[in-house]
């Protein structure tokens, strides 16, 4: 091999290593909403995002067995605020085990069902 082909190889080798450093890995994390109580009424929903770093990709996992209970994304904060599935509704999710992907900015979730969500069954997410 050439002097002129060693160079070559050195400096392509050296732009690889340059890059692999650079790249920064970015894994999602899953949250069980609710934790251990899971999407339901006797979990306390209302401080669970307390503490938490989101970031958009990261996963909210839905896990719930009352079929009244799934899951509705709404898409603004008025609608969130006042419970209203129809003005605001995006996305409903019914698996029981459901599992959303955050967008950037502010996510918000609601139960489908009863006055749950009255009671203060619900979620705003930000998302970095």
């Amino acid at each position: 091999m050439s002097i002129k082909m060693n160079k070559i190889l050195v400096i392509g080798f050296g732009l690889l290593v340059s890059l692999l450093l650079q790249c920064e890995q970015v894994h999602a994390v899953e949250y069980t909403v609710g934790d251990e109580k899971g999407w339901s009424p006797s979990a306390d929903l209302s401080h669970w995002t307390e503490g938490k770093k989101f970031k958009a990709g990261d996963v909210l996992v839905f896990k719930y067995t009352d079929p009244n209970l799934y899951v509705v994304a709404i898409s603004n904060e008025d609608s969130y605020v006042h419970c209203d599935l129809y003005a605001g509704g995006m996305d409903r999710y019914r698996s029981g085990n459901d599992h959303v992907v955050l967008k950037k900015g502010i996510n918000y979730f609601i139960p489908a069902g009863g006055s749950y969500c009255e009671k203060g069954m619900k979620i705003a997410v930000d998302a970095e």
